[in-house]
């Protein structure tokens, strides 16, 4: 336990987020350690963050560049240097391209201002590789090219992370080249990074805290999914803790590389062989991580603490050896209404579980956004 004299009390924690599961965690994991955070929400029609009953002040902004105005203007001169914490990988780019106006200002994700390479798909899959890790094989193409180098069915995938990647757009799992041609009317970008497509048997997901540019780095947890989609992720998984000596080695070798200082989350696909491919780095914070502070690792607050300690705070940390998490309403959509699995089993894995919206002592995002999706559904 930290002392409430603890200076990491004494600093304001400002949210520069978009309405969604993930800053929801965070204001969740900070309000259970007794912060307040002001919230400033870049979303139109917010639905879920700004409902929560830890949200100490909210401001409420059209876009991602009005947020970040308010923030400079209003808390770029404190005495004491506030926390930014993000969600998005728009944000933890928009923040690091301003990394030496903000470095003296605010404790915040940052790759000393070179993280912008780092959110191109092939410049860190090439990184990767450099420290040790597996990846598909790949080529990064105009689109309209046809890869000289894969074999078919080949996957093909968004060329950056940030500036509106549009991610599941681009995703296409494509047997031939015609159908590969097919995909490319569907895609909107210049370039798209295309890999040799492996049948996923799960993925691999691990959420860590970097401080002073990837010194010192620390991953409580890795989880994998119960089920999900072929091509994309789950809403059901199971964590437990991360101990593969050599992995860690590997993952620290790239965050420093990144020379990244934050919250961050790395994945990657685990083959019928149970071989694993590195797919990517969110250098931020995870649609999961609240999962973490459920398993007794807070990531926001442990950073904080971290980042002004000068040193991982690990102190009495003793991870749980399993434990299940879900994202309730997406899991129900795509498997119980769907008729995938039955609703009795269902509601025995989600009284097992952690969830990401549901809580009982914050239970109206939960209700604000269900009662949101049945008025769409009814208009």
């Amino acid at each position: 336990m930290i002392s409430k004299n603890h200076e990491v009390y004494k600093h304001k924690h400002i949210l520069l987020v978009e309405d969604h599961t993930n800053p929801l965690g965070i204001v969740r994991s900070l309000g259970e350690e007794g912060i307040h955070p002001i919230v400033l929400l870049c979303s139109k029609n917010p639905q879920l963050v700004n409902k929560s009953k830890y949200v100490g002040e909210l401001h409420i902004f059209n876009t991602i560049n009005e947020g970040y105005n308010y923030l400079i203007s209003h808390y770029g001169k404190e005495k004491l240097k506030p926390f930014i914490y993000n969600g998005s990988d728009d944000i933890t780019l928009l923040l690091d391209s301003h990394y030496e106006d903000l470095k003296d200002k605010f404790y915040f994700t940052n790759g000393q201002g070179g993280i912008e390479k780092y959110l191109q798909k092939y410049d860190i899959t090439q990184a990767a590789v450099e420290c040790g890790l597996q990846i598909p094989k790949e080529e990064l193409l105009e689109v309209g090219q046809m890869p000289k180098t894969l074999k078919y069915p080949v996957f093909t995938k968004a060329a950056t992370s940030a500036k509106g990647g549009g991610w599941k757009d681009q995703a296409h799992i494509c047997n031939n080249e015609d159908e590969l041609r097919k995909a490319y009317t569907q895609i909107h970008a210049d370039n798209i990074l295309v890999q040799e497509f492996i049948k996923k048997k799960n993925e691999l997901c691990i959420d860590g805290i970097s401080i002073n540019g990837g010194e010192e780095v620390f991953m409580p947890y890795a989880c994998s999914y119960y089920r999900f989609r072929p091509d994309s992720y789950g809403n059901y998984m199971y964590f437990f803790p991360f101990t593969d000596e050599k992995l860690i080695e590997n993952i620290k070798k790239l965050i420093k590389q990144v020379h990244f200082t934050g919250i961050f989350c790395i994945e990657f696909l685990i083959d019928n062989n149970d071989e694993l491919y590195f797919l990517e780095v969110n250098f931020r914070n995870s649609g999961w991580s609240y999962a973490f502070t459920k398993g007794g690792f807070n990531l926001p607050f442990r950073w904080a603490v971290s980042m002004l300690d000068n040193t991982l705070f690990m102190d009495s940390f003793k991870p749980l050896e399993k434990f299940d998490a879900m994202q309730e309403i997406g899991d129900y959509y795509e498997f119980v209404k769907s008729k995938k699995i039955p609703l009795i089993k269902w509601l025995k894995e989600v009284k097992a579980s952690y969830l990401f919206l549901y809580n009982s002592k914050d239970p109206a995002p939960f209700w604000n956004f269900l009662l949101q999706k049945i008025k769409n559904k009814l208009c």
